[in-house]
């Protein structure tokens, strides 16, 4: 290694496009809990402008010793994650995304040992079971039930409406009407329209995903090898489903792992580590009230600030069998 440089390196995602409130939640978190391990803080300050918006965000890390990484607005986060990797030396990385909060003492002191257990190649904060293919084959089977029962299916359409966090299900939809019957035959016209559209782009919704369990960890708040991570293979992140794809589809970051016969990992914030069978009952991601979640972010929030009706679906979403 050179001289002065930490064997970790955490890398943080800071997004102009995002503006200053999460950049100021991380901050804080950082300075609350105590990484307990050497490092280096690198900071990627992604799509600024003009260095007066760059110097006024810089301001927010104070005393902090920061190295600075400058990238344009492009590649999606984990984009600027191989970016980043490739231009600093430290021999492991851990990366955050902007909307990341810490929320244990001895975070990175936790994630390195697990990160050194045997045959452990990847580290996560969250993980989840979902499967894209399998939603893609139940949306089929509702479009189905909607042609053979299509009253049944006004009637329930706002119950079985999909929460509106998720993109990928409801980027397209029109916004939610009110609980009445035209309002549920609405819902029901868009539910279909959803249904006919992942028909139309099988290529983007079956073709790259395995079915459930489709087991990947989330690519926020994860720790890796730095050589290891610049080995995967990886596309050129032009389109959000890049990003999904290798998140979670058939070359996923976490298969690459497996491939490779070593164990990706959930962490909680006692230090804990579970493989990837006990992942849900690990209480860190959309399930339970996250009580063991070490980091979280604008996907965990979703959870813990939704209502008990949101919770449920997200949880289904994480790790129910969509075709059950």
């Amino acid at each position: 290694m050179e001289p002065n440089l930490a064997r970790i390196g955490v890398i943080y995602l800071c997004r102009f496009a995002e503006g200053e409130r999460p950049v100021r939640a991380f901050v804080d978190s950082y300075r609350a809990h105590p990484a307990g391990a050497d490092h280096d803080l690198h900071v990627i300050f992604k799509g600024f402008p003009g260095k007066s918006s760059l110097a006024a965000v810089r301001s927010l890390f104070g005393e902090l010793p920061v190295h600075p990484l400058q990238l344009e607005d492009k590649g999606y986060d984990i984009g600027s994650y191989f970016a980043a990797a490739r231009m600093v030396a430290n021999r492991q990385l851990i990366f955050f995304n902007t909307f990341t909060e810490l929320l244990a003492d001895d975070w990175l002191k936790k994630f390195d040992a697990a990160l050194t257990l045997p045959g452990v190649g990847l580290v996560g904060a969250t993980g989840s079971w979902q499967s894209p293919r399998s939603m893609y084959h139940a949306s089929w089977r509702r479009a189905l039930r909607w042609i053979g029962h299509p009253l049944e299916y006004v009637r329930r359409a706002d119950v079985d409406r999909p929460p509106i966090w998720d993109s990928r299900k409801v980027q397209d939809a029109p916004a939610p009407v009110a609980e009445t019957e035209g309002g549920n035959a609405r819902n029901a016209l868009a539910r279909l329209g959803r249904s006919l559209y992942l028909l139309v782009r099988f290529d983007r919704h079956l073709l790259p995903y395995a079915p459930y369990p489709n087991p990947h960890i989330r690519t926020n708040a994860f720790m890796i090898e730095r050589d290891r991570f610049l080995a995967l293979k990886s596309p050129a992140f032009d389109t959000k489903f890049d990003v999904y794809r290798f998140e979670s589809g058939l070359v996923s970051l976490t298969r690459q792992i497996i491939a490779q016969g070593l164990r990706p990992v959930v962490l909680d914030r006692k230090g804990a580590v579970y493989d990837l069978p006990d992942w849900k009952a690990s209480s860190t991601y959309w399930i339970d009230d996250q009580r063991n979640l070490i980091a979280a972010d604008n996907r965990t929030r979703d959870y813990s600030g939704g209502t008990p009706l949101d919770r449920t679906r997200l949880q289904a979403h994480a790790w129910e069998n969509p075709l059950s």
